[in-house]
């Protein structure tokens, strides 16, 4: 019976120990704005695929803010709920040229969201203040600006960082049983000595 409950225990700590080796992290991490994040695709900040949060601000001479990503493809939302000033929101492809454009939500007049299917690629999202690129278009930036600070929340999807690579051999599945068997031997010979 002992040796039955020691395979008991054995098990039910290899099974949860094993699931949660093979499963993956749940990622998502804040992007704060480094500099001046740029008004085209050669001076844009580069957020990581996990930012769900960018923090940034718009002055004076900085009329907008771009950031490039890259996406894995599906569904796309960002929205600037948090934000100090009347945003609108642009989301270009990676040539610079105009996917979606918000600039007013709803019945609020201060958020902008964008939400759409997006295929897998590299893409840019713009935020200015209104009536700054009233036109969406990457190349209508002002150099103007306000001062402000904003939040804008996406979602998260990208591809999971490649796993490093296995370099040792894995035993097969039949290796490991007749380990089990000859350690569960070992365990009945052990017991049946110290009952002797």
């Amino acid at each position: 019976m002992k040796v039955i409950s020691v395979f008991k225990k054995l098990f039910a700590a290899l099974v949860p120990a094993v699931i949660l080796a093979g499963s993956y992290p749940a990622c998502a991490s804040m992007y704060f704005e480094t500099g001046d994040a740029g008004t085209t695709a050669e001076t844009a900040n580069y957020i990581p695929w996990d930012t769900a949060t960018i923090f940034g601000a718009i002055h004076e001479n900085d009329g907008a803010d771009v950031y490039g990503f890259e996406w894995a493809g599906g569904f796309f939302l960002a929205n600037t709920d948090g934000s100090d000033f009347d945003t609108m929101l642009s989301l270009f492809n990676e040539s610079g040229g105009l996917l979606s454009f918000n600039d007013d939500i709803g019945g609020g007049p201060r958020y902008s969201q964008l939400a759409l299917e997006l295929d897998p690629g590299n893409y840019f999202l713009g935020i200015s203040y209104y009536a700054n690129n009233y036109e969406g278009d990457m190349r209508s930036y002002w150099e103007e600006g306000i001062e402000g600070t904003y939040q804008i929340q996406k979602t998260v999807a990208a591809p999971i960082p490649p796993q490093p690579a296995i370099t040792a051999e894995v035993p097969e599945p039949a290796s490991i049983a007749l380990v089990m068997i000859g350690c569960a031997g070992i365990m009945l010979g052990r017991r049946r000595k110290a009952v002797s």
